[in-house]
């Protein structure tokens, strides 16, 4: 069956999705090449590991001598500059491809130039086909690269009343397993997890990733610990299955600062209602993933404290993307929501 440039774009929109977690500092990518005979006839993804090439250069690697006369099918403007990497629009022109077919413009001027290059060769270039859809998949990067930070999430899971702990403190557990495996994959998504020293004493979680298997990578977010109180020295957020820093701060423009220096495309904030509350009050988030039970407490820990609001007009309002029930036994309601711009 003949692949449509609709299939063909779609499909390399969902393989670059393999490389969320394992692409910074670059973007997620994705490529396929169609052959005169409208079959995939290579494809790849951009993750960091094993040299760091290129979903373009992986994909015409796959493809090999069947590239010349094809068309490639590319989730971002192929780049025009010399990093790690030579320039994909080399590779592509060199390769023999007759046509290019991109979804997003790179906002990166580091980058940019790609399309002049191979329109300069003769390459035929298309651009913005599926570019909505792509853009959400890799808002991550071009997040951070719009906003000078890295792209901020926040998991909350909490009763059906908006309680994360009971009154005496207990939290375990109140959402369902299958709610903390989807965790585990939002975790292997991102770059770094951040906690409270509040949450690390409370809890004692490890903040790592399980039971996530995708082309087998190993996942080990850093793990960052915001407070200034002391925690004790055999809490697990301290073992050695990943790297965790500890800032004696509660300021977060320390963290953003060592996101920048550690390049990272995306963070998790894993907190209780005190770092919560900061992040919202401060709009310093981007989308916000909540996870709730079929459950009241009535009474304990709300997700969220003092936000500033005293009316209506100042509510924080958010973007409801999707709400999804998880499980077949012990449901939960999982919401996802975008920050809206103020």
């Amino acid at each position: 069956m003949m692949i449509d440039a609709i299939s063909a774009m779609r499909r390399a929109n969902e393989i670059s999705k393999l490389g969320l977690g394992k692409s910074a500092p670059n973007p997620i990518v994705g490529a396929v090449i169609i052959g005169d005979d409208g079959q995939i006839i290579g494809e790849g993804f951009h993750h960091s590991q094993g040299g760091g090439k290129h979903a373009e250069v992986v994909a015409l690697d796959s493809a090999g001598q069947k590239s010349i006369g094809a068309t490639l099918f590319v989730t971002l403007e192929p780049c025009n500059h010399m990093g790690k990497t030579p320039p994909c629009s080399e590779a592509i022109i060199a390769a023999g491809i007759k046509k290019v077919i991109f979804a997003v413009s790179d906002p990166n001027p580091i980058a940019q130039g790609g399309v002049k290059k191979l329109i300069d060769a003769g390459i035929i270039v298309e651009q913005g086909l599926l570019q909505d859809e792509v853009s959400f998949t890799n808002r991550a990067w071009l997040g951070k690269i719009n906003n000078s930070r890295p792209y901020i999430t926040i998991k909350i899971a909490a009763s059906l009343d908006g309680k994360v702990a009971a009154l005496d403190g207990s939290s375990k557990w109140i959402t369902s397993e299958i709610s903390r495996s989807d965790v585990a994959i939002l975790r292997s998504q991102c770059d770094a997890i951040v906690t409270g020293t509040g949450t690390v004493l409370a809890d004692n979680p490890s903040l790592t990733v399980r039971n996530v298997e995708r082309e087998n990578f190993e996942f080990r977010p850093v793990r960052v610990i915001l407070g200034k109180r002391e925690i004790p020295i055999d809490s697990k957020i301290l073992d050695k299955s990943a790297e965790t820093i500890q800032i004696n701060d509660s300021d977060l423009g320390a963290l953003i600062e060592l996101a920048k220096e550690r390049s990272w495309n995306q963070v998790l904030i894993e907190a209780g209602p005190t770092l919560n509350s900061a992040f919202l009050k401060a709009g310093l988030f981007d989308e916000v993933f909540l996870y709730q039970a079929p459950t009241l407490l009535g009474s304990g820990l709300d997700f969220a404290g003092n936000l500033g609001i005293e009316s209506l007009n100042q509510r924080l309002d958010l973007e409801l993307i999707a709400a999804d029930l998880l499980g077949s036994k012990d449901k939960n309601l999982r919401l996802h929501l975008l920050a809206v711009s103020r």
